[in-house]
């Protein structure tokens, strides 16, 4: 049987969650699916376009600046005939009407939209979700908000959660380099990892504030902090106004993830603004952390409250203090929150899951 030809694309040049999650997506397809594969159209010469070609992934070569740019268009309309694709599937919204513009010349062409982020769109924006023959949100936070917010058909929005190999991630995750990078041996680690685009970035400041008020009772107590961005010297400079800059570690932006969050004990997001999901929290659990979190987005959809982490209100950093005091005192506690966290995503959030729930809403649009 031909299998259908799904095309991905994604026209940055970063190598964010959202890219990677992508191209992870379009993997899983073609490892699972017995009816469709996967054609990844991104940036030649991009980390993305690498990252997919180390996937084994048909990869061609796709940019676009804006929305309806004339160059992404003909490209795009150039990858259709080439690899005679059945259905685009674009998660960058800058591409949105990009994708929806091909049905004029390929009728036949399925467009499916794959909403990432709780961010809303301005009133002239929201009409793409009209045309699309299905909108997907990563969150049930996120599909309520696009019905009601911007008034999205609500028959037309499905839910997908992200699925993950949950295999290859933990095989991938020693941290004994990175124990000994940091001098971390015999302390106990909390950390978070996420952008810092902002001082407030994903709560970083928070959680900083929440060691500053417990450090003196944990002498052992280091913060290990992965992630980068324009906010980075200001949270580095708060850290010292804390006095906590000793025990607070700044890694950067880093690749390899898992390791870095199998250095920590407790594992801590604390996003204050918007979260559309939250894959660091899964990636924990399936590392074994017990996690501490906001009730943020889509955050909420990734945990079991008082079971597999606990949650929080944002920006309150007196609160994060007071289950970091909790955990570290009950390590049993932490312990069987670790267990339980691990076969909550691995029930839940597996890539094979993902692939089933999204070949039905494939076949379903190309009926």
């Amino acid at each position: 049987m031909n299998k259908k030809k799904v095309l991905f694309i994604f026209s940055s040049f970063s190598f964010g969650g959202a890219e990677q999650m992508t191209v992870n997506t379009a993997f899983a397809l073609n490892k699972f699916s017995s009816e469709f594969e996967s054609v990844v159209g991104v940036p030649a010469g991009s980390s993305l376009s690498a990252y997919s070609q180390s996937k084994q992934i048909k990869t061609v070569d796709f940019k676009c600046r804006g929305t309806l740019t004339p160059s992404g268009i003909f490209s795009l309309i150039r990858i259709i005939l080439k690899e005679k694709i059945s259905i685009i599937h674009v998660k960058q919204g800058k591409l949105f009407w990009t994708a929806l513009f091909m049905k004029i010349f390929f009728p036949s062409v399925k467009i499916v939209l794959h909403r990432t982020q709780d961010t809303r769109h301005k009133w002239y924006a929201r009409y793409h979700y009209r045309f699309a023959d299905k909108v997907l949100t990563v969150s049930e936070a996120i599909r309520k908000n696009i019905i009601n917010a911007d008034r999205a058909p609500e028959k037309n929005v499905k839910t997908l959660y992200n699925g993950f190999d949950f295999d290859f991630f933990v095989k991938n995750a020693d941290a004994a380099d990175i124990i000994k990078k940091y001098g971390l041996e015999n302390k106990t680690v909390v950390g978070t990892a996420g952008a810092m685009v902002s001082f407030e970035g994903k709560g970083q400041i928070y959680l900083m504030e929440a060691v500053s008020k417990i450090k003196k009772d944990y002498p052992d107590l280091r913060c290990l902090l992965v992630g980068d961005g324009d906010g980075r010297a200001q949270v580095e400079k708060y850290a010292e106004k804390l006095g906590i800059r000793d025990i607070v570690i700044f890694t950067g932006y880093q690749k390899e993830i898992a390791r870095y969050i199998n250095a920590m004990n407790i594992f801590c997001l604390m996003s204050c603004d918007t979260e559309g999901f939250g894959n660091v929290n899964v990636e924990a659990q399936a590392l074994s952390k017990p996690v501490i979190t906001t009730n943020i987005g889509g955050i909420p959809e990734t945990v079991v409250d008082k079971k597999t982490a606990i949650i929080v209100k944002p920006r309150d950093s007196q609160a994060v203090a007071a289950v970091l005091r909790k955990l570290l005192d009950d390590k049993t506690l932490a312990l069987n929150m670790g267990i339980e966290g691990k076969k909550f995503v691995e029930d839940k959030f597996t890539d094979r899951k993902m692939v089933a729930n999204l070949s039905e809403i494939y076949k379903e649009i190309l009926k």
